[in-house]
């Protein structure tokens, strides 16, 4: 029975979790009853799954994370002030989260009780639990069994093995913004993997949640009230809304009318119809290289948040706004690319558009519909006409999709040095701190066979670089001008002293061995996250050898400091800027191998309070390319190339 039970906690989790659920699952069942060593991997795990959560855009993960981060936060006793941050930031309320803290208090204070006893089997409850009743079960020590659970008008009707009362369940609740959850925890087990009961306005699911618990959760978009009434071996379960909250829809219609004569400002009637009327996508179409979504009604272009990012592998395009989904979750595939239509919460539906290449995405807003195509946007523009496109809309289209284009494309060419796009007033304001790695005592990669360091190497580099954003009008500073070693943290910490705009590393990379070195090669542009790659964890790796006292302090001083996700996305954005305008300048006289954007746990990055990037020049390892990078003229192409991507990035992020 106990792995039979095991068995349907592992599939619930595996449906609540899915990318991260082996690692959470893992955190849940063990954190609360391991020694504080191992509870600090657990807490270090948990930030770098967070910035995981946060590159790909994965809001629900990151909240359950977060909620986690701040149970591990309290057990280890750091602050958890940035969690709670942006815990709040996302709906969950400062009570819930008072609650939890409590919730983590009592269960510490139940492990050092438990030890005495030597009972390790406690398992941390679910971090979105805030418990309100915590009496001890007087059945604690017989086993409760749910035999059957039937739906009626108000609510299930459970069949019991024996007879419980309101001590044996323990209520919980998490009031976000809609979407309101009073959850029921019982000791015992519930003889059915898991029952899902769907009303008018709200939901009741039934479902093991441990070996030990059965949960029950009521879900509904508005604050319920739950009621259990207890008949022997039978507990009913009454879920119902106050009068006052639940007014029906002619009701409502009545009261505008009433009320219209005195309500007649724009922004009220505007509030009035999103409160009154969601907006639904009704139906997905694959149209060439692209989606028709058909809506039930008008979608207006300021109503759709458009954002951009870049991983190791996909240029992603993302469109969200506030909506319903019907039918669930939507993939398209065209060749190398792809579109992903999903609820990303309650409230938002996204679209993700990906490819492995740098795309023009095409959008149109007719009616009741919106169409999004990567590049080929004729043939789109036909489809959309067989839908009975009136011709009197085809200027305006024709503007709008211009319009679009420009907003999405990730980087954009502007001329060189960007003095027609940027006033020298501008760029007067802007401070960039340029590091030189390594340097003193530690040299970096070294090429023997050639008697190069990569400590020298790029110190010219970063010196032409600070003389070419001089020249253009912007304020630099060095963290060091000279052959002199300084600790890793003091890099950022310079740079946030002096309140930088931009911090960018200056690196050579190398071969992991001799045999490679023939093959490895090309520039590559680093922002700060966990490894994603075998070979970003190799690159980290050995830059972060040339000071093991300092990586070190920052293993001990829980090393991925908290990163917001605005924090993340710039560093993407300027990385990706900064990596096309140097491949651009260098390919005019050499054959450049572009080495991509990646991203990876840099110490030299770690801390940084502005956009933050780590840039490898070259292979010093690689035969010819070493000879490349210590040439005084690649070293003035790569300077302006990485100019002209500072000036794209604060093009486009004015």
């Amino acid at each position: 029975m106990v792995s039979r039970v095991l068995l349907l906690s592992l599939i619930l989790f595996n449906f609540l979790f899915a990318t991260y659920e082996k690692e959470l699952t893992s955190f849940d069942d063990n954190f609360i009853t391991s020694n504080p060593d191992t509870q600090t991997k657990y807490h270090q795990q948990l930030k770098s799954l967070y910035i995981q959560s946060v590159i790909r855009d994965d809001e629900s993960t990151k909240l359950e994370i977060l909620k986690r981060l701040v149970v591990s936060s309290n057990t280890l006793n750091l602050s958890d002030e940035s969690y709670v941050s942006e815990l709040e930031e996302s709906g969950v309320s400062a009570e819930n989260i008072n609650n939890l803290k409590k919730a983590t208090k009592s269960l510490n204070t139940q492990k050092k009780e438990n030890e005495t006893t030597q009972n390790t089997n406690s398992k941390l409850p679910d971090n979105s639990i805030i418990a309100l009743n915590s009496s001890t079960s007087k059945n604690s020590q017989k086993i409760i069994y749910i035999l059957n659970a039937k739906k009626n008008d108000t609510g299930v009707e459970f069949s019991l093995n024996t007879k419980i009362d309101k001590d044996d369940l323990k209520s919980f609740v998490l009031d976000e913004k809609g979407n309101y959850r009073h959850i029921t925890d019982l000791s015992g087990v519930f003889e059915s993997v898991r029952k899902d009961f769907t009303y008018e306005d709200y939901s009741i699911v039934i479902s093991q949640y441990n070996p030990k618990t059965i949960r029950i959760v009521v879900r509904a978009k508005e604050k319920i009230n739950v009621e259990f009434k207890f008949n022997e071996n039978k507990v009913n379960l009454l879920a119902s809304f106050d009068k006052k909250e639940v007014k029906k829809e002619s009701e409502v219609k009545k009261v505008k009318k009433e009320e219209k004569p005195k309500e007649e400002k724009k922004p009220e009637k505007k509030d009035v119809k999103k409160e009154n009327s969601n907006l639904y996508v009704l139906s997905v179409d694959k149209e060439n290289e692209g989606v028709l979504l058909k809506l039930n009604q008008k979608l207006d272009n300021d109503e759709i948040n458009i954002s951009t990012t870049k991983d190791s592998k996909y240029y992603r395009y993302i469109y969200s706004f506030e909506g319903i989904l019907e039918g669930g979750r939507k993939n398209y595939e065209f060749k190398d690319k792809f579109i992903t239509i999903t609820q990303f919460t309650p409230q938002i539906v996204r679209i993700v558009l990906s490819s492995i290449k740098e795309e023009k995405i095409f959008k149109e807003l007719s009616d009741k519909s919106l169409i999004l195509a990567f590049s080929n946007t004729k043939s789109t523009t036909k489809s959309t006409k067989t839908q009975g496109k009136e011709k009197t809309q085809k200027k305006t289209q024709s503007k709008e999709k211009k319009q679009d284009e420009e907003e999405v494309v990730v980087t954009k060419t502007i001329s060189k040095g960007g003095k027609n796009t940027l006033s020298s007033a501008y760029k007067a304001t802007k401070l960039i701190v340029i590091d030189a790695g390594h340097g003193g005592k530690d040299a970096g990669a070294v090429n023997n066979k050639v008697k190069l360091k990569e400590k020298d190497i790029v110190l010219n580099t970063a010196l032409k670089l600070g003389n070419e954003l001089k020249k253009r009008g912007y304020k630099v500073l060095y963290t060091r001008s000279k052959d002199n070693f300084i600790n890793l943290r003091t890099r950022t910490k310079y740079a946030n002293d002096k309140k930088a705009d931009l911090f960018l590393s200056i690196h050579a990379n190398a071969a992991p061995t001799q045999d490679k070195a023939k093959a490895m090669e090309g520039v590559e542009t680093f922002f700060l996250s966990p490894a994603r790659s075998e070979r970003s964890k190799k690159v980290a790796e050995k830059e972060n050898q040339g000071d093991l006292e300092e990586v070190n302090y920052f293993s001990k001083q829980n090393i991925l400091h908290f990163l917001n996700r605005e924090k993340i996305i710039a560093s993407n954005k300027l990385a990706i800027d900064i990596q096309k305008s140097v491949l651009s300048n260098t390919r005019q006289k050499y054959k450049v191998v572009d080495g991509g954007v990646r991203e990876a746990p840099f110490w030299v990055l770690v801390g940084a309070q502005m956009p933050a990037i780590l840039l490898e020049i070259g292979y010093i390892s690689h035969p010819s390319e070493s000879k490349r990078i210590a040439n005084k003229n690649f070293q003035d192409l790569l300077a302006r190339g990485i100019a002209d991507g500072v000036e794209n990035y604060f093009y486009h992020n004015k």
